[in-house]
Order: C-alpha cells, then structure tokens, then sequence
C-alpha cells in the first residue's frame, strides 16, 4: 500500500504552524501510574492546553497554511461535531479566511458557540456527522468554497503528526501509544513520525464501543457503514471508516479496542483524580483504552493524549454524577 503521508509533511506541517502555536506539555503523574498499574508509566500529551482545547487546531493551522491565497479568499468549509471546526474557525481568523462548518443537529451547544466566537458560520443540518459532510459537499458545489475534510486531507493528517513528533523529540523512549480514533489522522500521524524517528514504538488504537465501525472492519477486514452512533464522546461519533486513513490503520497498528461509554466516563473521572485535568469523552479514550490495554502494556512507558477538553456542561454533570 502507499502511506498517506511523509515524514516530510509533518516537519513541513510543524514549520507552517510554528509561529501559531506553541508545543502542549508532556507531563506524568505519578498518582495515576499507581492507578493504572502493572509497572506502566503513563506519559500524557496535554492537547487540551492548545488554544481551542483540542489538537485539531494543529490540522486546521496546517491545512489553512498549506492553500494558495486564492482559495483562502473564497473561503473554506467543513463537517465538524466541534473540535476540527473550531480549529479551522481559529485558524481562519489567525490568516484572515471566512470558515463555514456544518455541524449536524442538536450538535453540543457550547461547541457550535465556540465556534461562531471565533468567526466561523455554523450551518446546523443533518442527523450525524456523516449528513453534516454531504451538507459540506453540496456548500463547495454551490458557493465555491474550498472543503477541509477532518480525516482525508493529507495535510489534516499532516498536522496531527505534529503532537506526535512532539511527543517523540521531548521522549524519544516511549514504547507505545495509546490512541483515540475518530477518523484517524492522530494515530495515521504517529504512525508516520514513528516510522522515522521510533521504529519500535507500538500504536494501539481505541474507538467508542458504540461507534465502532473501523474497529470492526480493522478487525473483519470488512467495512461497513454503521446505521447509527451511540455515544457521548461526539468527537468519536463516526460511521464509517475514512478512505485516506483506513489503510494505513489495518497495515500499522499493533492493536485496536474499543471502550464503553461508562469506560470513558470512567476514565474522565480518574483523569480528574489524578491530575486534576477536565476533558471530553474522545479526550479520555486514550486512558480508556491504556486500561483495556493494561497487560499488553505492563512494565512499558506509554504515551497518551488528553486530545479535547470541550465537554458541555449537560454531559458533565453526567460524568460526575455517575450516570454514564
């Protein structure tokens, strides 16, 4: 098969974003390496420190940076359940491009408010994430707009790769990493820097259990399109598996799980215990999974990344009061 993307395009990504966007810590906590267990060091990439609480400002900074003016001017357009909207919104409004992000309806309130506060214009149509993306591709049609897809753009990948080359460059021991999937350019990205930098680390993966669709064909070999998502962690609520990243998935990752809504609810809460760290649902599934994963990964240093922080405030009070 051919990768997606190069090494190349991920130093490139990281030159382009550079003067937007400082590196997220990397920190450990020695109270949650007691609370995982089996002698694992946890190390966790702090992408909810980033400007619009999630690492999908990087990918939006690279894209934006990577089109010719042109395409700037007439504006871009995406499908988004908030995180790559806003990271797009945030970057438009660093390199003056007019964004548009359909979100689907019913999408988190407080995410849709994000974004239009940072200019975008929020078009809320469709049951899903996946109508909210036909929404996007009937905008580009008929407005011209440039489409910014949040998973097959190799520049989207590109600078999801960059928290990885952090992580590496400031760790360059770390023996595996434990990755929440949506559509899959954090873990196609690490896998890239991997390649280069860290061929012995192990990439696992970790999907909501109720928005499974590329575990199980990663698993099956055979893709589906799911009917229907159920879970709280919007930012994995996908349901199908994504053409430019699928691939790469099957062929690179040592390993793919799933965790229940109350496994990550879970994990949010120990995440809150331990390093006193507020995230989303998709934010804590790295932890999720590093659980699931605990005796694969016993005695070894393992990366996770708290990837979002923009849980809205109904499924909070959720979270705390145990009902998820």
């Amino acid at each position: 098969m051919s990768w997606p993307i190069g090494f190349s395009d991920v130093t490139g990504a990281a030159e382009r974003i550079r003067p937007y966007l400082s590196p997220s810590p990397l920190r450990s906590y020695p109270t949650l390496d007691d609370a995982v267990g089996a002698g694992i060091r946890v190390l966790v990439k702090h992408e909810n420190f980033l400007p619009t609480g999630a690492f999908k400002v990087r990918n939006g900074l690279s894209a934006l940076t990577a089109l010719p003016a042109d395409a700037l001017a007439r504006g871009v357009v995406a499908a988004s359940t908030g995180n790559h909207g806003q990271g797009l919104a945030y970057a438009g409004s660093r390199l003056g491009a007019a964004v548009t992000i359909c979100v689907p309806v019913g999408n988190n309130p407080e995410k849709n408010a994000a974004m239009r506060a940072l200019g975008a214009a929020v078009v809320e149509e469709g049951r899903d994430y996946d109508e909210a993306t036909e929404v996007a591709a009937r905008l580009v049609r008929e407005r011209g707009f440039t489409l910014v897809h949040s998973t097959n753009s190799p520049t989207v990948v590109a600078g999801a790769g960059t928290l990885a080359l952090e992580v590496l460059q400031a760790h360059p021991g770390l023996d595996a990493m434990v990755i929440a999937l949506g559509g899959g350019s954090q873990a196609v990205g690490a896998m890239t820097v991997a390649r280069e930098l860290a061929p012995r680390l192990r990439v696992f993966a970790v999907q909501a259990a109720g928005a499974a669709a590329t575990h199980d064909a990663w698993h099956s070999g055979v893709v589906r399109t799911l009917a229907k998502v159920d879970t709280f962690a919007e930012g994995l609520a996908t349901r199908s598996v994504y053409e430019l990243t699928f691939p790469a998935l099957r062929a690179g990752l040592a390993g793919f799980v799933t965790a229940t809504d109350a496994e990550i609810a879970d994990a949010m809460r120990l995440l809150l215990r331990t390093t006193h760290t507020l995230v989303e649902g998709a934010g804590a599934a790295g932890l999720a999974g590093l659980l699931k994963l605990r005796d694969t990964l016993a005695g070894q240093q393992v990366g996770i990344v708290l990837s979002g922080a923009n849980i809205d405030e109904a499924n909070l009070r959720r979270v705390m009061s145990r009902e998820i």
